[in-house]
């Protein structure tokens, strides 16, 4: 949950200076790629541990989601549900939420191999080994008022210049 909040507040700080149009699907596009490649590989091996018989192949599969090549076919399908003018803005914002929230995990170090940042091109693994997995546990607090923080001085700053 903690990882969840630090995505947001990040895409918050980020649209508080950058500019708040689309912020949602943004803030939305930096947890989709947990969303859609995290939590459904956890049920289904949750599955498995009550004796489902799932194929450890399908267990894995939804990792692709936490990938660019997955990330962005799945931002254009978002889209689709918008109307037809905003589809590509709000495509290019959830896919922009998904680079940062690529952005934000490359900065840790895992157990692991890390990200296949080229998936399926190439096997390379990535990440920049700064910290821990687990430090979004002490940095949420600390993000999220930030961001609120952010967002109160855009909107002095904006109500001042009129």
């Amino acid at each position: 949950m903690a990882d969840l909040v630090t995505h947001m507040a990040t895409a918050l700080l980020f649209k508080a200076f950058a500019g708040r149009k689309h912020t949602a699907s943004f803030t939305l596009g930096t947890v989709l790629p947990d969303l859609a490649g995290r939590v459904p590989g956890i049920v289904l091996v949750k599955l498995v541990g009550f004796g489902l018989p799932i194929p450890e192949g399908l267990t894995h599969a939804p990792g692709v989601l936490h990938m660019p090549f997955g990330m962005l076919p799945l931002c254009v399908l978002l889209a689709l549900v918008f109307p037809e003018l905003q589809r590509p803005k709000i495509a290019a914002n959830f896919f922009g939420g998904c680079m940062l929230h690529m952005a934000v995990d490359l900065l840790q170090h895992h157990t692991g191999t890390g990200y296949p940042l080229l998936f399926p091109f190439s096997s390379w693994h990535f990440e920049l080994g700064l910290i821990g997995t687990e430090a979004t546990v002490l940095l949420a607090p600390i993000v999220a008022p930030l961001s609120v923080l952010a967002w109160w001085l855009r909107s002095k700053w904006d109500a001042r210049r009129g």
